[in-house]
């Protein structure tokens, strides 16, 4: 099924992205700034400080394209395509990691899937006040296709301004910059002909669609 988008949805998603880059945007910027003002002697490490917020800007334009873009509908054909997203946004973010099982078998995408479950690890992410891991996996059951994001982490817990959200009793007219992500979700999963399922306890946030 198509999804089509309320245009503030697609402001409000236009917020969030901004939000997301403006802080290594910022940082470069404030990199350049330095090395009209300092000595020689700090010249290296302030090229270090441009070049690591560069990389972590670069991170995430590639993941939101994706995810949020037109172009993730069908430009993650398998679960190697998405993992490989994931990677390198966790690798420029601290608190995050990605905790793939060794050995774990290949699985092939259809279109939009791949979208979702870069969108399911942004909400797990959003589950981890203190950062902690993210697994993201494609299996089957009851005759359906699941597709799972689990974040594992110390005090994991559902967002309060996701709430709502989460529970269906948001309009797209109440939505806000806080918690369009979850709104999202939840419309790209009816999209893909599933529901949104997370359950959080014990240091554990799964998020669940079947397809």
């Amino acid at each position: 099924m198509a999804l089509t988008v309320d245009r503030r949805i697609a402001e409000l998603l236009c917020s969030r992205i901004c939000h997301e880059l403006v802080a290594g945007v910022a940082a470069v910027n404030n990199g350049v700034e330095l090395i009209s003002e300092i000595d020689s002697s700090a010249f290296d490490e302030t090229m270090e400080l441009i070049g690591s917020s560069a990389k972590q800007a670069s991170a995430r334009v590639q993941y939101y394209r994706m995810a949020y873009g037109f172009a993730g509908h069908d430009a993650l054909p398998s679960l190697a395509a998405v993992t490989a997203l994931i990677a390198g946004l966790t690798a420029m973010e601290k608190r995050y990691s990605l905790d793939m099982p060794a050995g774990a078998p290949p699985a092939a995408l259809a279109p939009g899937w791949g979208k979702l479950l870069l969108n399911l690890t942004v909400l797990a992410m959003d589950c981890l006040p203190r950062g902690g891991s993210v697994t993201p996996a494609v299996a089957a059951a009851d005759g359906k296709t699941v597709l799972s994001v689990v974040g594992r982490g110390e005090e994991a817990r559902v967002p309060e301004r996701y709430s709502e959200v989460l529970k269906g009793a948001v309009s797209a007219g109440d939505v806000s910059a806080m918690n369009v992500h979850a709104f999202y979700t939840a419309a790209l999963a009816k999209a893909a002909g599933g529901e949104l399922d997370v359950e959080v306890g014990g240091g554990t946030a799964s998020l669940r669609v079947g397809v």
